[in-house]
């Protein structure tokens, strides 16, 4: 298991790497994947307030308005106030800006296709097993992101079972050698 628990290390850092690598989506202009991913979303859900891209990006409203005010700058996005609620502010994408979304997602078609496909190949119970662990690991990333307010009893009883394990594992390995 641990060497299962360092390739995820590895795994993150790598991700991590990709997380701040500018790339064109065909518009001629580089964008962070935290830029595209905000596009994408408000292309996805056309006038979207501040406060629910702050939600689903789980971010703060300040974060989001900072990004949305470049992204407006170099023509991406709009920002307009809500007609019905004055003070809510509701964004959509302009044409680059959904040109950007549809580059974005024909370059994950693209460059996902052989994960996709390994994926789509595994039996019910083998994608029931990594749907979990998805689930799992969005759990344990929220531990570190909001450690007051996310951890709960059954957070440390299930840590501990982890690492119990794990301690069994290395255990019968060197009882194997």
């Amino acid at each position: 298991m641990q060497e299962e628990l360092g390739l995820l290390g590895v795994v993150l850092e790598k991700y991590l790497q990709i997380s701040k690598m500018p790339h064109d989506f065909g518009v001629g202009e580089v964008l962070y994947p935290s830029e595209i991913h905000l596009i994408s979303t408000i292309a996805l859900q056309e006038n979207i307030s501040v406060t629910e891209l702050a939600r689903q990006h789980g971010n703060t409203k300040g974060a989001i308005s900072q990004i949305l005010g470049k992204l407006e700058s170099k023509g991406f996005v709009t920002r307009t106030p809500d007609p019905d609620k004055r003070s809510r502010i509701l964004v959509s994408v302009t044409e680059k800006g959904l040109a950007a979304h549809q580059g974005h997602c024909a370059f994950h078609s693209q460059h996902d296709a052989t994960f996709i496909s390994y994926l789509a190949s595994l039996n019910q119970a083998d994608f029931n097993c990594f749907s979990k662990f998805c689930k799992e690991m969005n759990r344990w990333m929220d531990l570190y992101l909001n450690p007051a307010t996310s951890e709960t009893i059954s957070d440390r009883q299930g840590l501990q079972e982890v690492l119990e394990k794990i301690k069994e594992q290395e255990n019968a390995e060197q009882t194997d050698k």
